[in-house]
């Protein structure tokens, strides 16, 4: 291992409740230092995350609350690990996963971030292995190395892992020979010849812009970046992800548009995709429905429908872009108003079982007054609708208490309640803003050539290419399920925030 000789490693691993940093917490780390193979210190400690650690990462790392109720919190050794870590090389599987989690912490303690040099075996895996291996998983490189050390998701194993797989990776041809870690990454992430020649590389811009990958038959994926260089070479990289392969494996053109900012790029990228409907992009397609949860005259059930206006609707929200999302809402409607969710039959004298275990008025009794019932929900829903800053406080306050009480079980589904009914919120204000062409947000939008007008997302961009005439609005095409898409498009740009809201 010419190239880390007479330099300190650090490799590591940590455990989390989740994906997300700053969402999820980390539970468990484990640091090993090396130096020219030999073990010069360790650093080993679980977390206590002071949330709820979901049953199925409890199952998978065999970390359960009561393992941890006594550990530190991480806040109080974030100093300890920056130090233990300090200038060494950072090793890790899939380490910018890890380093999302440290870096956070070290942020919310005001310290520096971790700038270190790194390997990441994941992507030397992927460089060097592509063709030997099904995929890049810790567990498949440890079979296929044959290693001492199993993965078996605690961090020390892991850790284990992780440095017999990169010993086994640096014997590699490749790399062997190379003087630094900073040539081996930029073997990594440089281009792979082969795929240059077949798209025929020559001056892709580093601005704002969409870029398309086709074969003779149809296009295979539309993408977007602030850097069209950048990520154009990421796809061609040696060390390109499964995805960036499956991509270039099956196209023989690339195509650039070069485009003014990114917001006209999100747009531009949404309109292609559902334009064509490339079969390698999982994300960006507007859907096909749109839905509203609805009260009816003649039934005692919310349900969700897919008609805006219906007759015997006496009350109803929405829209909602995706199914599962006016579900997840009118179940906690449901439970919020103790709904009657069993059949109107009117034919017992007792409560049905379907009542009983929910707690809710049943409408199977044949005292059961459909009228009454219908008016009495429709106030509570009007209401709430009026007063739902009141409702935000009711349920962070219910969060406060659950957690202070170590009620982890209900206070994630008071979470859950809470984030379905900001993001409705969020949503609707937004929409209201546009709505009424709320003069802040029209300015905001000028600045990016976007143009709102009669429910409509105008793109205020020359476009002169003939194939890309369809990106400028057509009125007589262009449904509400456009409309809401887009603006839910700004609205994650210009609030900077993640793919989260109600239309996802």
């Amino acid at each position: 291992m010419k190239f880390v000789k007479n330099q300190h490693l650090v490799i590591l691993d940590v455990e989390t409740t989740g994906v997300k940093a700053g969402v999820d917490k980390v539970i468990e780390l484990y640091m090993l230092k090396i130096f020219n193979d030999e073990v010069v210190d360790e650093y080993y400690s679980k977390f206590n995350p002071q949330i709820e650690i979901p049953l199925f990462i409890s199952n998978l790392t065999g970390i359960y609350p009561w393992h941890v109720e006594n550990s530190p919190k991480i806040d109080n050794e974030i100093e300890k690990i920056k130090n233990f870590v300090d200038d060494s090389v950072i090793i890790g599987h899939n380490l910018r996963f890890d380093l999302s989690f440290l870096n956070y912490e070290l942020n919310k303690k005001n310290f520096n971030e971790l700038n270190n040099m790194t390997l990441d075996t994941l992507n030397l895996s992927r460089a060097l292995l592509r063709t030997k291996v099904k995929n890049h998983k810790l567990v498949t490189l440890s079979k296929y190395f044959k290693t001492i050390n199993q993965n078996e998701h605690n961090s020390k194993a892991d850790v284990l892992t992780t440095y017999e797989v990169f010993k086994h990776l640096s014997l590699f041809d490749e790399i062997k020979n190379k003087e630094s870690i900073h040539r081996v990454n930029e073997f990594l992430s440089g281009i792979d010849l082969n795929l240059k020649k077949k798209f025929n590389l020559q001056n892709i811009p580093t601005s704002h812009g969409v870029y398309i990958f086709s074969n003779n038959k149809s296009l295979n994926y539309v993408g977007k970046s602030s850097n069209l260089k950048n990520r154009i070479n990421s796809h061609l990289s040696h060390s390109r992800s499964y995805k960036s392969n499956k991509i270039v494996n099956t196209s023989n053109s690339l195509k650039v548009m070069n485009l003014p900012n990114e917001l006209i790029s999100l747009i531009v990228e949404q309109r292609l995709i559902n334009k064509f409907k490339p079969q390698l992009n999982r994300s960006g397609r507007i859907p096909k429905n749109i839905y509203w949860i609805k009260l009816k005259s003649n039934k005692s059930n919310l349900e969700i429908s897919k008609i805006e206006l219906s007759k015997n609707t006496i009350f109803q929200i929405g829209p909602f872009l995706s199914y599962t999302k006016a579900k997840n809402f009118k179940n906690f409607l449901d439970n919020r108003f103790e709904t009657v969710r069993c059949k109107n039959n009117n034919s017992r004298k007792t409560k049905c079982d379907i009542s009983i275990l929910l707690n809710s008025q049943c409408a199977c009794i044949d005292s059961f007054n459909l009228e009454k019932y219908n008016y009495n929900l429709r106030k509570k829903l009007d209401l709430f609708f009026s007063e739902t800053s009141k409702e935000v406080k009711r349920l962070n306050d219910k969060l406060n208490t659950y957690s202070k009480e170590q009620n982890f079980e209900e206070a994630q589904k008071i979470k859950n309640y809470l984030s379905l009914l900001q993001n409705f919120l969020e949503f609707n204000r937004f929409k209201e803003k546009i709505n009424v062409l709320d003069k802040q947000t029209l300015k905001i939008l000028e600045n990016f050539n976007i143009e709102i007008t009669d429910n409509r997302v105008n793109l205020k961009i020359d476009l002169n290419d003939e194939d890309i005439e369809f990106l400028k609005i057509h009125p007589e095409n262009y449904t509400i399920i456009n409309f809401y898409s887009e603006l839910l498009l700004i609205l994650r740009f210009i609030r900077n925030k993640e793919a989260n809201t109600i239309g996802r």
